[in-house]
């Protein structure tokens, strides 16, 4: 049964109806699966089993602590490329050993608190950064596990703000100057080995096999204790339901073909966040105004691009339900937000039956990058969050009130 689902006519996540969670809490409200959540784990463990990786799960895809403990809980580590995501995954209880740093633009501060946290690996993004950590390193009088982020000049089909492996991308070190580098002496660092990551939303893993072959070439000329290799994430998300992404185990399969042919053992990490998160939640909205507009109707909902910035930021698509399955005439209908903004549309052009004030409808597939991009743009208040876990529910946060906006405020 798909997490999102109709009973008599009556849209539910799992066992739960949405109107009585939309009822409850008010709108917008995002909600998410447990029973999803588990199984997109399951999967992917299973899938990647004979390689025994390290699996990190991204935080920034969505940070929320109640989640971030049930992926522990589930037995995964972390990727965070913040100090406020570092703190958020120890908050969550993770192990530092299962806590791997990546980001670009790593400050000060930040790599200190790695440092001072101990975590297993940082991932080094350029030779600048790499001269700081070593600096900042013997200062503390530690010796970090190390991480190249390699930029293989790969570029996989999807949308170009999601591409982070090409060669214009800020993202990585070309592989000629991590040449350079691995032959310099780097007295508090432990270099260990390379990281990637191409993108998101690949398609089918032959991009990625493509990045593998440039990359298990530089680490073939590396020195036996070159033993970690940092694969990234990427795996690819159905948010139109007539796709079906390619599987966990195609990608797994294709690793496997291609590090069977490496000359010694690599310790494997992974690092997926949309595909473990995206497809067990739903972003719930009440419809405020319905209006002719040319030759589509509009209806304005209660979130727009301060709840949901996908759609306005990489023309996102995401599958729409009204709570309740109507046998009626559907129309071409936009779907737009309350920010004065253009852009501010969470779909476009599709077919929906007649909508009127309070009625509701499902935005699916947004338990990645949609709360976690979330703002106070227009002083909106950001939404609450509830999780459900079969014929039960819980609220892991809550609405935020006009107070909050003014909470961090001061007049002087």
């Amino acid at each position: 049964m798909n997490t999102f689902h109709y009973i008599n006519k009556k849209l539910f996540c799992d066992q739960i109806p949405l109107e009585k969670l939309a009822s409850e809490f008010g709108t917008p409200l995002y909600i998410y699966s447990t029973k999803r959540l588990r199984e997109n784990v399951n999967r992917l463990q299973t899938a990647f089993d004979a390689l025994n990786p390290q699996i990190c799960y991204a935080v920034k895809a969505n940070d929320n602590l109640a989640l971030l403990q049930l992926f522990h809980k589930l037995g995964l580590g972390f990727d965070v490329v913040s100090g406020g995501e570092l703190h958020r995954a120890i908050q969550a209880g993770a192990n530092p050993e299962q806590i791997a740093f990546a980001g670009v633009g790593k400050t000060d501060a930040e790599l200190k608190l790695a440092l001072h946290s101990d975590i297993s690996k940082i991932s080094v993004e350029s030779a600048e950064e790499l001269d700081v950590l070593n600096r900042i390193a013997g200062e503390l009088n530690c010796r970090p596990s190390v991480l190249l982020r390699l930029n293989p000049n790969i570029a996989p089909k999807t949308h170009h703000h999601i591409v982070t492996g090409n060669a214009e991308s800020k993202f990585g070190i070309a592989i000629d100057l991590a040449r350079e580098l691995r032959a310099q002496n780097w007295d508090n660092l432990n270099l260990r080995g390379v990281h990637i990551h191409i993108g998101s939303q690949i398609p089918d893993p032959t991009p990625v096999l493509a990045a593998m072959d440039v990359v298990l070439d530089f680490l073939e000329e590396c020195p036996p204790n070159w033993d970690i290799f940092d694969l990234g994430g990427g795996f690819p998300v159905a948010y139109r339901p007539e796709l079906v992404p390619s599987s966990f185990a195609n990608f797994a399969q294709i690793a496997a073909n291609r590090l069977a042919r490496f000359p010694r053992p690599l310790k494997l990490i992974l690092e997926p966040g949309r595909s473990l998160i995206a497809d067990s939640s739903a972003l719930l909205l009440t419809v405020q105004i319905s209006k002719q507009t040319g030759t589509h109707r509009t209806i304005v909902v209660d979130g727009g691009m301060n709840t949901l910035l996908r759609p306005a930021l990489y023309d996102a698509y995401h599958h729409v339900l009204p709570f309740h399955e109507k046998n009626k005439k559907t129309y071409p209908t936009h779907i737009a937000g309350p920010i004065c903004e253009s852009a501010d549309y969470l779909a476009r052009d599709r077919h929906l039956p007649d909508m009127s004030r309070n009625d509701r409808i499902a935005l699916l597939t947004t338990g990645a990058y949609g709360y976690s991009m979330a703002s106070h743009y227009n002083a909106h208040p950001r939404p609450a969050e509830v999780l459900v876990d079969g014929d039960s529910y819980h609220l892991i946060r809550r609405r935020e009130t006009y107070t909050d906006l003014d909470s961090r405020d001061i007049i002087p």
